[in-house]
């Protein structure tokens, strides 16, 4: 570790006299064509990456057969997701070990660019995004943080949507009422376009969520109006308007008794909860491309959300105002790249006690050069400066100053084989309720406990990379040395800091063809989160509660004609000390998960007036395994139905 450490901050003093030497330039990528700036990672570029990172294309989201971003994510990528105590909209998501309380702060989320990440410890909202809408989900695994700064400990979920003129109309229908429709339409000029994206969805659910009998349902509705503007070749302008609205209502919990007896049933003398979610969101981007080499961009983001939440024990609103500016100088050369940037995002949430603010800065530069024609070597390093105030019951205001940077060498041996290693340090600057104990629902205290640490991390990545026409096997194994991880003790009822922690595994991702018309695909991980030093009394040594030691995702796809598909899919986690169980004495009362779906596509061509005209179907947990959430308070499990039936869908897509 000593060894690692100061090879680590060898690199950092390296990195730090590339950057002021005056030969350096700024770019985004050596392998772009592009200067603008997408935030997006290209599958072409994998085989020459620093880092480790799985792609799910268009194509992969069509045959997976899901109904919505939370199926797809649970059923078929490494990703550890689980509903929030019911609620799919904004759930736990967890990668490389950092638990389903914790695990979203940690995780970087950006849709087009945008963070989803909040301000307190409402999660990441994605149950407002059509499934359908999505082009490409990328998913960085330990590494990001100079580019995405505060929460990149564990990794970067990037969702690209779809930025075509597109004339489409797809509805579904399914058991437990589930219903969608989405509708794409616009015009495409010759120096601009105008797209409209429109969706609404709806699922009735599975558990009775309330004495009278109801039961927990969803509806979430998407609205988006996107204009593009090219007025000059040199000059790009794109304007968005969003409006989402996501209700939803989601039983308690059950004794593990009542789990075992019946799933379905409402906890004894419990109410529903209803989250109900409506955002307003405007976008403004510019790129302006100088010359072939040098560019800028810069971006505008507004967001404003109240959340209203009802429960058996009270109801609550909170407001959110988000802002966010960003620009970036990206170059290209022919031996180097590179790309700095400036990023400021101002958040605020007001409810009925009091207002807190967190406001984040931050400068950051990248680079990489192409030393030889089988190595590349990136870099990066960035600066941030995080402020937080509350106006309550009290006044109090905090900062912290945070540093992040990036190493990475790829050797390619040949066009398809290449290995790879990186280092990182990353932060977590903690969020607003942290501060504070008495958080509930509905907000009736905010009382004052102590001023959280920043969570740092050093990470090393070590794998290898194999693509071939019909073969893929992407390897990687990593280990994360933590200081002051932050979490939620259920316990003590505070958010405390664990003095020292680790996190090691390894992770694989590898893909088969069988003959021309089958392929394989599986996806492994081995977490070892581990608990070390700590002054509050967390035993050193104990597994971090809520992290499955293994995840296993297995799928088998068909072609059964030119353009029909079936997959067959399975997704299993292992059993863990449910997500409060620090001491680690509850014989792991968080039980595995296990999903089998299937889903089928076909495609018609040139139907009548239509382009396309494509249906489809899945069913889900066809063996019908109970899945639920656990969490105990002093040593009493509880536990929150996610899925335990069979369930049905089927659709029809139109293209015209």
């Amino acid at each position: 570790m000593v060894i690692y450490l100061e090879g680590f901050f060898m690199l950092k003093k390296l990195l730090l006299l590339s950057i002021i030497s005056p030969q350096i330039v700024y770019a985004e990528s050596l392998k772009s064509n592009q200067v603008f700036v997408t935030e997006d990672l290209s599958a072409a570029q994998e085989i020459t990456s620093t880092s480790s990172k799985e792609i799910y294309t268009a194509k992969d989201i069509e045959q997976s057969g899901s109904f919505s971003i939370f199926d797809f994510l649970s059923q078929h990528t490494s990703i550890n997701i689980q509903p929030q105590y019911g609620n799919k909209a904004s759930p736990f998501i967890d990668m490389r070990g950092y638990g389903p309380e914790a695990g979203f702060q940690n995780i970087v989320i950006n849709v087009n660019g945008e963070r989803l990440n909040r301000i307190d410890t409402v999660p990441q909202i994605i149950g407002n995004l059509p499934l359908k809408s999505i082009e490409r989900i990328e998913i960085l695994r330990g590494s990001g943080s100079v580019r995405f700064g505060d929460g990149a400990m564990a990794g970067v979920i990037n969702i690209i949507t779809k930025n075509t003129v597109e004339h489409s109309l797809q509805t579904a229908l399914g058991t437990q009422g589930a219903h969608s429709t989405i509708l794409n339409t616009g015009y495409q000029g010759d120096n601009f376009n105008i797209m409209l994206n429109s969706s609404s969805e709806k699922n009735d659910g599975q558990i009775v969520a309330d004495p009278s009998g109801d039961k927990a349902k969803s509806k979430n509705n998407f609205n988006k109006l996107s204009i593009n503007l090219q007025p000059t070749k040199n000059l790009t302008i794109d304007l968005s308007v969003l409006n989402t609205r996501n209700n939803d209502y989601f039983s308690n919990s059950l004794t593990k008794t009542q789990l075992l007896a019946d799933p379905s049933q409402n906890g004894t003398g419990n109410e529903y909860t209803n989250n109900d979610y409506d955002t307003d969101s405007y976008s403004l981007k510019t790129s302006y491309q100088f010359n072939h080499n040098l560019g800028i961009n810069m971006s505008y983001f507004k967001e404003d959300m109240s959340l209203y939440s009802q429960a058996y024990y009270g109801n609550s609103l909170q407001d959110y105002d988000t802002e966010s500016f960003n620009i970036s100088l990206p170059y290209h050369g022919e031996k180097y790249a590179f790309t700095s940037g400036i990023q400021v995002t101002d958040g605020q949430r007001k409810d009925g006690v009091g207002d807190v603010t967190k406001k984040n800065k931050a400068i950051f530069v990248e680079a990489e050069t192409q030393l030889t024609d089988a190595i590349l070597i990136s870099g990066g390093l960035r600066h941030e400066k995080v402020d937080f105030t509350y106006n309550g019951t009290s006044s109090l205001k905090t900062e912290e100053s945070l540093n992040a940077y990036e190493a990475g060498i790829n050797y390619q041996i040949n066009n398809q084989f290449s290995i790879f290693t990186n280092i990182s340090h990353a932060y977590l600057a903690p969020d607003v309720d942290r501060f504070f104990i008495g958080v509930g629902y509905p907000v009736v205290d905010r009382t004052f406990n102590a001023f959280i640490d920043p969570a740092k991390s050093n990470t090393i990545n070590v794998g290898f990379n194999y693509k071939e026409q019909h073969h893929s096997t992407l390897f990687t194994t990593y280990y994360s040395d933590l200081e002051d991880e932050i979490v939620y003790n259920p316990n003590s009822s505070l958010n405390e800091n664990i003095d020292n922690s680790e996190k090691y595994g390894l992770e694989i991702q590898h893909t088969h063809m069988l003959g021309t018309k089958t392929s394989i695909g599986i996806n492994y991980n081995f977490i070892k989160a581990r608990i070390g030093r700590n002054a509050q009394g967390f035993i050193d040594g104990n597994d971090m509660p809520g992290v499955p030691k293994q995840t296993l995702i297995a799928n088998v796809n068909y072609q059964f004609m030119p353009n029909g598909f079936i997959t067959l899919s399975h997704a299993w986690r292992e059993r863990t000390y449910d997500m409060g169980d620090f001491t680690n004495t509850g014989d792991k009362q968080q039980p595995q998960y296990r999903s089998t779906d299937l889903s089928i596509n076909y495609s018609l061509k040139n139907i009548s007036n239509f382009e396309d005209v494509a249906i489809f179907g899945s069913v889900a947990n066809i063996f019908e395994h109970t899945n639920s959430l656990a969490t105990s308070y002093n040593g009493v499990p509880s536990y929150y139905v996610s899925n335990f039936e069979r369930t049905f869908l089927a659709g029809i897509k139109i293209n015209f």
